[in-house]
């Protein structure tokens, strides 16, 4: 994981409070008993994929985080300190590995390897994004004065060893806000939160000044779900043979 990606510990309470959670649709493929959340944060899709009574190992490499997250979820969920390049999870026994937003800090290829290692055979790889629905056009003025990208990213799933080709499927659905949360939201990004202290502090007074005269928002995303299934053990010895 880049220090990018280690840099939400002290903002943890932030994060808890103004992040979204995830469209139940989202998670329609997650199927079986042991549910492995990688990047697990403060537990925003923890929480909802322990609401199925599943049993949900969540894995979170901050300390910060591992403490909100700890504070949230019930005695269905193990919290544990590790990576996605090195899950403490016994091999061949999760029947899901799912990334919330987390994906894109880790080594694709060597995540990919670990996933393939502890899950069982057709079990799921399950990639989530909430992106900000940036064919908004108010969306749009934010993220530009934010840094952030303006248009939608390319969605085209990445080939993984050892998986099925990845399945697209896209959610819509709001996250009711405050404005002043909505600023704060801005400032949990780690493109804004990382910025020096007086670059950040102008990107949200700008940010703020635009929600002038707004009190609650709907702020719009798109859930974006890339689902790998995978291949069977025995299929992948026949490919080797060959």
């Amino acid at each position: 994981m880049t220090g990018r990606g280690r840099s939400f510990g002290r903002i943890a309470d932030d994060y808890d409070r103004v992040r979204p959670g995830y469209p139940p649709d989202a998670l329609r493929s997650v199927v079986g008993d042991l549910v492995v959340d990688v990047g697990a944060g403060t537990g925003k899709l923890t929480a909802l994929l322990a609401a199925s009574r599943r049993r949900v190992v969540a894995v979170e490499p901050d300390p910060t985080m591992r403490t909100v997250l700890a504070g949230r979820v019930g005695p269905g969920v193990e919290v544990v300190d590790g990576t996605a390049e090195h899950l403490p999870v016994a091999s061949g026994t999760a029947s899901a590995v799912v990334y919330g937003q987390s994906w894109h800090w880790a080594d694709p290829q060597a995540a990919a390897a670990e996933a393939r290692r502890v899950l069982v055979d057709d079990g799921v790889l399950l990639l989530l994004w909430n992106i900000p629905d940036v064919t908004v056009d108010w969306v749009q003025e934010l993220n530009r004065l934010a840094g952030l990208p303006v248009g939608f990213p390319d969605l085209t799933p990445t080939e993984l060893a050892g998986f099925s080709p990845g399945v697209v499927e896209r959610v819509p659905w709001e996250q009711t806000l405050d404005a002043s949360d909505l600023v704060r939201l801005f400032s949990t990004f780690s493109r804004v939160a990382t910025r020096e202290p007086d670059d950040r502090d102008r990107v949200l007074a700008s940010i703020r000044a635009a929600l002038t005269g707004c009190t609650v928002v709907a702020y719009p995303y798109v859930c974006v779900s890339v689902t790998y299934r995978r291949e069977p053990r025995s299929r992948r010895a026949e490919r080797r043979a060959r």
